[in-house]
């Protein structure tokens, strides 16, 4: 028996783990989603799932992060053609987009503090690039993501959670609009701190 329990540790990891429990999530939604159904989705035993994941709630913050990957640019510190209000767009746009391309995505990427996997693209690197390319100090730089990434989650938390009806609001537009805002005042801060 442990010898069988060795080689389903070995044949699983993470990432195979955490792409199934988002497939699972497709079909199941968040609340249908459980260890113990995982576990059946990938031909293991419950405890093959605990080497790699405690519970539930580490499990969905790997998904999570998975999602975030996904969804945000890398921190781009210096190519001479780098826009500021195009990877700060980019980034919010990936946001929801990717929330709304699973059942519940937006509840995986709010419910939970993500842990990326990429040390590239974890939150420390993506403000201190904004730091860099902005000239704005850290703790603002952090404020500003933290404030982009909301703004782009409950959007979509919003969009998800509206019954749809005829005629459809302009979903895109709308959201194109307060980003646009967003960003606006976003340069017009960074000006008058500059002058």
């Amino acid at each position: 028996m442990l010898e069988n329990l060795a080689k389903s540790r070995a044949a699983l990891d993470r990432r195979t783990i955490v792409q199934a429990a988002l497939n699972l999530l497709d079909e199941v939604g968040i609340e249908g989603l459980s260890t113990r159904r995982l576990a059946a989705e990938l031909g293991v035993k419950g405890p093959s799932l605990y080497w790699h994941f405690k519970n539930k709630n580490e499990l969905l913050a790997h998904m999570s992060g998975a999602l975030f990957l996904e969804a945000l640019p890398e921190p781009d510190f210096d190519s001479a053609d780098f826009n500021l209000d195009t990877w700060l767009a980019d980034g919010a746009h990936g946001l929801r987009r990717t929330a709304l391309s699973r059942r519940d995505g937006a509840l995986v990427m709010t419910r939970i503090p993500p842990v990326v996997a990429d040390e590239k693209r974890a939150f420390s690197e993506m403000s201190r690039c904004l730091h860099v390319r902005s000239g704005m100090p850290l703790k603002d730089c952090s404020v500003t993501l933290l404030s982009l990434g909301r703004y782009a989650m409950g959007w979509a938390l919003y969009e998800n959670a509206t019954p749809r009806h005829n005629p459809e609001p302009d979903w895109d537009s709308d959201f194109q609009f307060g980003l646009e805002t967003f960003l606006k005042g976003l340069r017009a801060r960074m000006a008058a701190t500059k002058g």
